[in-house]
C-alpha cells in the first residue's frame, strides 16, 4: 500500500463506470484507477473532480488502484466561474505536460498549493497565474534575464526580447521587443514573496502584454503552446 496528497489535473474513463486520474503530488505525476467512480452511489463520485486536493491509499504496481482516499482541499468554487475555471485548466495542462520533466516537484506542489487558494479567493487573480508560470520557467531551468542589460549591464530603461530570453537597454534594444513597463510588471510577479505579502499591484492594461510575452516564451524555448489557451483567448479577448 501506498499513500499519496495531490493535485488532481486531469482524468479519463476507463471501461464502463470507472476513470484513471492523474494526481500531481510532491514527487510528481501519478495515476491511479479508480473503480466505479462514475457510479451514482460510488463513495468516490466527488473524490475525482479536477482540482480537488485528495489524500489516496492505493496499491499495485504498473497502474496503481485506489483502495481509499478523501478530499483534504477543495476548490470546487472555482468551477463557478467559467473564467477562473479555464485558467486554472490552463494550469493543469501546463502542469500535466510538464511534469515527466526533471525538476524540483516538491518545491512546485508547494507553490501550487499556495497559489490556488489564492485563485479561489481574489478577484484580481491573474497575476497568481502568472507568477506560476514564472515559477515554473525558472524551475525547468529557462527563466529569462530581467535584471540588466544582456550586453552592458545597463539596469534603466530596459525592454525584453523574446528570441535572447533577456533584456537590453535603449543603447542595444532589439526590434519587437516589450516595454519596459511590461518588464517591470514582469519582474514583480518574478520575485513577488507570497510568504510577505500577497498583495501585488499591476496595472491592467499591461495584462495583454504580460500574457503574450509569457506564451512566446514558452513556445519559442520549450516549444509549448497550451489548446487550453485557444479557450482562454475566446474568454478574455486577446
Amino acid at each position: 500500500m501506498n499513500e499519496y496528497q495531490g493535485i488532481i489535473l486531469k482524468k479519463i474513463s476507463y471501461k464502463e463506470s470507472s476513470e484513471i486520474i492523474y494526481l500531481y503530488t510532491d514527487q510528481g505525476l501519478i495515476s491511479v484507477l479508480v473503480h466505479g467512480s462514475r457510479k451514482m452511489k460510488s463513495p468516490f463520485l466527488n473524490l475525482t473532480k479536477i482540482l480537488n486536493q485528495v489524500k489516496l491509499i492505493v496499491s499495485g504496481k504498473n497502474l496503481q488502484t485506489l483502495r481509499d482516499g478523501e478530499v483534504i482541499g477543495n476548490y470546487s468554487s472555482i468551477h463557478e466561474s467559467l473564467e477562473k475555471y479555464t485558467y486554472c485548466l490552463f494550469l493543469s495542462e501546463m502542469l500535466y505536460y510538464f511534469s515527466t520533466h526533471e525538476h524540483d516537484h516538491e518545491k512546485l506542489y508547494n507553490f501550487l498549493l499556495k497559489i490556488l487558494p489564492l485563485i479561489k479567493e481574489e478577484s484580481n487573480y491573474i497575476p497568481y497565474i502568472n507568477m506560476f508560470e514564472l515559477k515554473l520557467l525558472y524551475l525547468l531551468g529557462v527563466n529569462p534575464n530581467l535584471n540588466s542589460c544582456i550586453v552592458c549591464e545597463e539596469k534603466d530603461e530596459l525592454t525584453f526580447s523574446i528570441k535572447d530570453g533577456g533584456v537590453f537597454c535603449k543603447t542595444h534594444q532589439k526590434e519587437n521587443s516589450y516595454n519596459n513597463q511590461t518588464v517591470q510588471a514582469i519582474r514583480k510577479l518574478y520575485y513577488h514573496d507570497l510568504n510577505k505579502t500577497k498583495e501585488i499591484d499591476i496595472d491592467l492594461s499591461l495584462y495583454k502584454d504580460i500574457r503574450n510575452l509569457i506564451d512566446e516564451y514558452y513556445e519559442y524555448h520549450l516549444n509549448y503552446f497550451s489548446k487550453t489557451r485557444k479557450m482562454l483567448k475566446g474568454l478574455i479577448g486577446y
